[in-house]
């Protein structure tokens, strides 16, 4: 028994990405995606990504939706936009760059009030897992879709997403009163931007619960899709960091907590899998684009259509090289 797994990382507008790669493994595949994993983890614009996927959304209708729907959620650019000024008279000029009004329209058109249970109705159905973050308990929320006693099982996913998604500095926190108790939500980025790691760890307790192999057994059970969102790789020198102070630091801050758990979690998801007896890239693959450094693609709120096409077509740049294809073509034979 195989247990396929896709990974879908936070990034902004720049889910486009990962839409589009979705698009050419469908292709790949030849039916929908749905029909093709036992879990899908997706953090902040991946959990848009993961949630549609479970409702049966194709990635074009979700690539469509970054690029008919991006500036709603992203109207401007500039921190002095005259379309910011109800934020700072509410929060402040260093308040959160954007409303999350226009994100929640959104969402809530997208996914109305469906909740987890539609998604798996029952043990044997297609598994959501999204990561959040609580700024009152101080610690990780990981909503998984196959627990209905939960307190989020009452959650509508449109506020799931919105909890995975509400970026530091970019958008409020959201909160959620459940049950008489109060969560104020920031997006899942700040502890698993990433999520791979927290998806081949529910795997294995999953597989586990069904199965007295051992964890080594369990683990050659396995097979990874992860796909990131972009890595810049924009450097940081020392000879500019070492002066920063509490300003400086605050403005790069949330780029730089995004950033790091990408990097950690991959490696943990790259240990545990190496440890496969079987040749790993038949059990793992991490698709990522080295972005280039030019500062329209480095945005993760630029929904501007110029900024989606340039990101789409360095996308398509890297998708169609020889060695990501056969890579991804070693993976899916026999997935």
């Amino acid at each position: 028994m195989t247990f396929r797994i896709l990974c879908l990382d936070g990034g902004g507008i720049r889910g486009v990405m990962t839409a589009r790669i979705l698009q050419k493994i469908e292709q790949q595949l030849g039916s929908p995606l749905k029909k093709h994993f036992d879990l899908i983890a997706g953090t902040s614009t991946g959990s848009i990504l993961a949630i549609g996927i479970g409702l049966g959304k194709t990635p074009k209708e979700l690539l469509n939706l970054y690029m008919e729907k991006g500036l709603q959620i992203f109207p401007y650019q500039s921190l002095f936009s005259p379309k910011r000024i109800p934020i700072i008279f509410k929060y402040g000029f260093f308040g959160p760059k954007f409303s999350n009004q226009g994100f929640m329209a959104v969402l809530q058109e997208q996914f109305g009030e469906k909740k987890f249970p539609d998604i798996t109705p029952n043990p044997n159905s297609l598994k959501i897992l999204i990561p959040s973050y609580d700024t009152i308990s101080r610690s990780p929320v990981i909503f998984k879709s196959w627990f209905h006693d939960r307190w989020y099982a009452k959650v509508p996913l449109w506020e799931i997403c919105l909890s995975s998604a509400s970026a530091p500095t970019y958008f409020p926190a959201y909160r959620i009163e459940q049950d008489g108790q109060i969560y104020s939500l920031i997006d899942g980025g700040v502890c698993a931007q990433n999520p791979t790691a927290c998806a081949v760890a529910e795997s294995i307790k999953l597989l586990h619960k069904s199965s007295n192999k051992s964890i080594a057994n369990l683990i050659e059970q396995i097979k990874v899709i992860s796909i990131g969102t972009g890595d810049p790789a924009f450097p940081i020198p020392w000879e500019k960091v070492q002066s920063w102070g509490r300003f400086q630091w605050a403005l790069r801050i949330a780029d730089v907590l995004m950033d790091a758990p990408t990097d950690i979690h991959r490696y943990v998801a790259e240990q545990i899998m190496s440890g496969a007896e079987n040749d790993s890239e038949t059990h793992y693959i991490r698709l990522q684009l080295q972005l280039p450094l030019k500062k329209p693609l480095l945005g993760m709120d630029d929904a501007r259509q110029a900024n989606i096409e340039a990101v789409l077509k360095e996308t398509d740049a890297y998708i169609n090289q020889v060695k990501v294809q056969k890579k991804l073509e070693k993976l899916l034979t026999n997935w």
